[in-house]
């Protein structure tokens, strides 16, 4: 069984890219007409996202994923994920909070949490750009600045380095 994703993360990452693309009307009204407390099918919001990821780019991706972030922080926040600890120290569960059902492979598992650095990985269908905008705009809604957020590639998945002050 696919996933499903809440209808107001979806909303924010999708609607903010075809904010950013006149190119995608059919997926604006889709967007449009969802509900904050729906869930969607995982596979939709995929397909969707890797379209606009090939139109967009990746320097775009990041910075929508940086700013949607930001704003559905409150989203995590209700649901206990309140600190940089509780976001960096198990993100797989911020995942699953986000997405019922998230298939394995796309999971972001912490590897490591530091007071002021955060590792992870990830075999996800999910753009790294996507990813690594996401945990800068965690770590800038509460207040952090970012000195290092990149992707390298590792035994056929990716690790994602964060550090901030």
């Amino acid at each position: 069984m696919s996933g499903e994703i809440q209808g107001a993360w979806f909303k924010a990452i999708i609607g903010s890219m075809t904010a950013a693309s006149s190119r995608f009307p059919a997926h604006q009204r889709t967007i449009n007409s969802m509900q904050d407390e729906t869930w969607y099918d995982w596979e939709e919001y995929l397909r969707m996202l890797g379209e606009l990821h090939a139109a967009l780019g990746d320097r775009a991706v990041e910075a929508i994923a940086q700013r949607s972030a930001m704003r559905t922080l409150p989203i995590a926040r209700a649901r206990g994920f309140d600190s940089v600890e509780k976001i960096f120290g198990d993100f797989d569960a911020v995942l699953r909070s986000l997405v019922r059902d998230l298939p394995v492979a796309d999971s972001a598992r912490t590897v490591a949490f530091m007071p002021l650095a955060a590792e992870l990985e990830s075999g996800s269908r999910l753009p790294a750009p996507l990813l690594l905008g996401t945990f800068r705009g965690f770590l800038m809604g509460f207040g952090k600045i970012v000195t290092e957020a990149k992707m390298t590639p590792r035994h056929g998945l990716r690790r994602y380095s964060l550090k901030w002050m």
